[in-house]
């Protein structure tokens, strides 16, 4: 019997490698048998077909391959539940004791990664790197026994200098050895065959479920035949090409993409939040291998859809995977996949950008793209309704923005229903209002269309309108010099800081996406006063008594209360509105409404609280809100 010391740096690195504070669960070594037995079969195949190709057109190449008798490549997996012996076995390129010598016993050398194998110019790029893989199989197995003949495929490899042994060889390294043991064997068929003893602790662990779920949860398809056998019990899997898991999701109201290039295969699916519950979890594959279980990590998801779900295999070696395989680096390769998934979308809706709208986020979030031509179809994709010389269209975002540069413009934005109940009811103030403004935004796409006027944009507030029941937003652009909205994406603008007028404490925000949101403002002394103090558990809860206060009268404006209701800080009701919530408040206040503010939180704070809590000139009065939010007297 012979032996090999084993090289590595430390001796405790092989412990590493074989824990889950390396791996992030022991499950992975049969991802590290099923890589390894893929590689081994995969490049038997391309050196089958090498075989004659570095002397002969590659027409004569296919000839003489044809006549051949065909490599049919198999990988068997077996399990004996009564000798919890479990076996990886393929008929791919095998090993002999050269490769024993020179990868297998030096951890953290590839033999795929390796100059022996880059000399052979296959067609091929192997999946394994880094050479660690089967001190995984220490989590599970006291040892590994390895039975494991050479192909004669490899020494018709192109540019070979020296012809390889093809002796069959039986490798023993046990659990913590220094070395590993090897004999000559008697294999008589190429390939590999690793036995595992496992240890009791997983024993009842492995069974047909678990090495079945391992072979699809770790490989997108199975090109390669893969015969699983748990005692008297089999499986086959085999699915040559990969297809899509939601079968039934070709429904109206989503949109699923096949995607078939150089690069990526596979189907992306955007659709409504109704349909949610129709698609899994998103899933990444790195040549048939998966990639990560937390695939929301890579952020692979462009932000400005709401509902995206991708299963993708990258059919080369892109991403640079980490030393565990975990997931992969956060680098220019994650960055060049994420823009080719969006460019997939460009050249999906390009034509027709109006039919990716519904999917699209309601602007709550920042809708601007890195990417400029993500950005770009966003705003063609995105309509607006807008009131603009004298009638009310709906349009796209980069009309809008093209029909007005050159300008310096001012804008207001509305709620349709706001406006209509002005002009119906105001009509002789309704028409100096339009005279004061160049358009007229509603509410629909409102948010996401101010994010790509943030570029222009010199000043956005409130106002609250002498009218009752009139509160919108207002905006002055300054056009005259086209820019990149890609640029604001980090700064962009939602919605205004805060109202014209210093007194007002709170106002409501009129917006369909979000129609009964109290928003402080904080340029009011009150409103300041309570946000730099809400860091205090106390204050949080005295800001929330406070908001649904308001909202109780609001919606209930025709029952008055004489005290402040505490109702603990939670929502009190759900609420349907039939009219503008700004329009529902007119008069929901009672007069009194300031002082048993006033008088609610000197009973819930102390004095010493108000002091600490830096709150000693926190005091309400009538100015503190809108004027006909209060009765008249």
């Amino acid at each position: 019997m012979n032996s090999i010391k084993i090289d590595i740096e430390k001796s405790d690195l092989i412990s590493t490698y074989a824990s889950e504070t390396f791996y992030e669960t022991w499950k992975v070594f049969m991802r590290e048998l099923l890589q390894n037995a893929i590689d081994a079969c995969n490049t038997k195949q391309a050196l089958e077909w090498s075989w004659g190709t570095e002397f002969l057109e590659i027409e004569q190449a296919d000839l003489l391959n044809s006549i051949r008798e065909p490599y049919d490549a198999r990988i068997n997996i077996t399990y004996d539940t009564s000798t919890n012996m479990l076996s990886v076995e393929d008929n791919g390129i095998g090993i002999n004791e050269y490769d024993l010598i020179n990868y297998v016993s030096k951890i953290g050398k590839s033999y795929y990664a390796s100059e022996d194998y880059s000399m052979q110019r296959l067609d091929y790029e192997p999946v394994s790197r880094h050479g660690i893989g089967l001190c995984s199989c220490f989590m599970v197995a006291r040892a590994l026994l390895i039975d494991s003949k050479k192909d004669k495929a490899v020494n018709t490899a192109w540019n070979v200098m020296e012809r390889q042994g093809l002796e069959p060889i039986i490798i023993k390294w046990f659990e913590g050895g220094s070395e590993i043991e090897y004999v000559p064997g008697n294999r008589k068929e190429a390939g590999t065959k690793i036995t595992l003893p496992i240890k009791p602790a997983y024993a009842s662990l492995i069974d047909m479920d678990f090495l079945v779920w391992s072979v699809l949860h770790y490989t997108m398809y199975q090109p390669i035949p893969i015969y699983i056998r748990v005692d008297k019990e089999e499986r086959v899997l085999h699915q040559k090409e990969m297809t899509w898991r939601f079968p039934h999701s070709e429904v109206l109201g989503t949109t699923v993409i096949k995607v078939d290039d150089d690069m990526l295969e596979g189907y992306i699916a955007i659709y409504n939040q109704r349909h949610k519950g129709m698609f899994g979890q998103s899933e990444i594959f790195q040549q048939n291998i998966r990639v990560t279980d937390y695939v929301e990590t890579l952020d692979l998801r462009p932000h400005w859809l709401d509902n995206f779900t991708y299963q993708l295999n990258i059919k080369r070696r892109l991403l640079n995977m980490n030393y565990n395989r975990s997931t992969a680096s956060k680098d220019e390769k994650l960055e060049e996949l994420r823009q080719r998934i969006g460019q997939i979308l460009i050249d999906r809706f390009g034509n027709n950008p109006i039919g990716m709208g519904q999917f699209l986020s309601d602007g709550r979030k920042s809708m601007l793209s890195e990417y400029e031509l993500e950005t770009e179809l966003i705003s063609r994709a995105v309509t607006i309704s807008v009131f603009l010389k004298g009638r009310a269209v709906d349009v796209p975002i980069k009309t809008v923005i093209n029909g007005f540069m050159g300008r310096k413009i001012k804008v207001a934005s509305m709620t349709r229903g706001v406006f209509d109940y002005y002009i119906k009811n105001y009509a002789h103030d309704f028409k100096s209002f339009i005279a004061r403004y160049d358009m007229i935004v509603f509410d629909n796409n409102v948010r996401v269309f101010i994010q790509f006027m943030s570029p222009y944009i010199e000043n956005m507030e409130y106002v609250i309108s002498d009218i009752p029941g009139v509160i919108y937003t207002e905006f002055d652009a300054d056009m005259r010099q086209q820019k990149e909205a890609s640029a604001y994406r980090d700064s962009c603008l939602i919605v205004p800081k805060g109202c014209e007028s210093p007194n007002v404490f709170c106002m409501v925000s009129n917006e369909q996406t979000e129609p009964f949101e109290i928003i402080l403002n904080p340029f009011n002394r009150n409103a300041a006063l309570i946000l730099e103090a809400e860091k205090y558990d106390k204050v949080r809860a005295l800001k929330a008594v406070i908001i649904q206060n308001i909202k109780k009268r609001i919606i209930s404006s025709q029952t008055k209360w004489d005290k402040i209701i505490d109702f603990g800080g939670e929502a009190v009701e759900d609420y349907t509105l039939s009219t503008p919530v700004s329009v529902q408040s007119i008069w929901c206040l009672e007069k009194e409404f300031p002082m048993a503010l006033n008088q609610f939180i000197a009973e819930k704070l102390t004095a010493r609280e108000i002091s600490d809590y830096g709150l000693l000139s926190l005091f309400f009065s009538e100015d503190d809100f809108i004027s006909w939010w209060l009765p008249p007297a």
